[in-house]
């Protein structure tokens, strides 16, 4: 409980100073309509989740410190926990890997192992990207790929998706991995051929304990990653040199 009480203080501070600069920033812009500065006082969702704190696991309190942008899947979660709205990732480009989140509503609410998918599911997430880029098919989402793993033996309880999952398990879905050499040529050779590459990442920048993320190109001499638990660090372009003490393990996939 003490725990608790500490990252409730923690979050309250957060929003409390998001609150006070956004309001100010917009007060001040005087091309923003009055509709927009109204955002401003929409903020009482976060006083919503925080005096109803027994509802949301201690996990998800958590990653909202972190990720005030999932605010309103955390809002929702008491109502629509271990439910999935879609069985589909939607529409998206096909010339380019499609960044899915875990904490997306279609799917971030259905559970994988003992957590929602929005904790835990890095893995089945980033392997629906490369699913959806090398097979141009919506159909796999990141619910189904998790679903498949936990019934399948993938999940491992208190380490998430096995690694095997990757090399072995998705062999039913049409798709392999295979592990590649940690290498900033390797890297570049599969990227500059349209080809993604999966990697374990260790604690850094992404995780403080272990994380999915896919590199999906180069870019101005650097690496453009989807991160399925960060819109911020996905839209960065990363130095190899930056990642390269981070990473764990690498893959890229095939169909098969």
């Amino acid at each position: 409980m003490k725990k608790r009480r500490v990252l409730k203080r923690r979050i309250k501070r957060i929003f409390t100073f998001f609150l006070i600069s956004t309001f100010l920033f917009l007060w001040i812009n005087q091309n923003i309509s009055w509709q927009e500065k109204k955002i401003v006082f929409e903020k009482e969702d976060i006083e919503e989740i925080l005096d109803h704190e027994e509802e949301y696991p201690e996990e998800l309190l958590s990653m909202l410190e972190k990720y005030p942008d999932m605010e309103d899947y955390v809002l929702d979660y008491p109502r629509k926990k271990g439910k999935v709205f879609s069985d589909t990732i939607g529409d998206f480009d096909k010339t380019e890997v499609p960044l899915l989140l875990q904490y997306d509503e279609r799917w971030g609410y259905g559970f994988y192992g003992d957590s929602p998918l929005s904790v835990n599911g890095c893995g089945p997430t980033s392997i629906a990207m490369i699913y959806a880029y090398l097979t141009k098919d919506n159909s796999l989402t990141p619910y189904e790929i998790a679903s498949y793993s936990e019934k399948e033996g993938y999940y491992v309880e208190g380490s998430g998706t096995s690694w095997t999952l990757i090399t072995e398990g998705m062999a039913d879905f049409g798709i392999l991995g295979k592990e590649i050499p940690l290498s900033k040529d390797t890297f570049t050779y599969y990227l500059e051929r349209g080809i993604p590459i999966l990697a374990s990442m260790g604690k850094g920048d992404f995780t403080d304990t272990g994380h999915f993320i896919v590199l999906t190109k180069i870019e101005n001499g650097k690496i453009k990653i989807n991160d399925s638990m960060s819109k911020e660090r996905s839209s960065k372009l990363w130095d190899y040199e930056i990642l390269k003490p981070q990473i764990k393990n690498v893959w890229v996939f095939e169909l098969i």
